[in-house]
């Protein structure tokens, strides 16, 4: 069984893959704005696993906040 954590990041993961497909990104179109690595954005969207600061860049590049991304998270695990 996965800890909640784990269902979270997983969560934040594809939100943030959905979030760069509908803004018409590339991976690497994503790592050039936010100044991160390629590896690092393929890391967050298959594991999710990301920290605050990161996904704070990977939102503001998405137009949108880290509150946002989480919480959308919290409530699909709820579903």
């Amino acid at each position: 069984m996965q800890s909640l954590r784990q269902r979270i990041d997983w969560h934040v993961g594809h939100i943030v893959r959905r979030l760069r497909m509908l803004a018409e990104l590339k991976q690497s179109d994503l790592a050039a704005t936010t100044g991160l690595a390629l590896s690092k954005i393929q890391r967050i969207e298959d594991q999710g696993t990301a920290t605050l600061e990161t996904l704070a860049k990977i939102a503001t590049a998405l137009q949108t906040t880290t509150a946002e991304i989480t919480t959308y998270a919290e409530r699909l695990d709820q579903a």
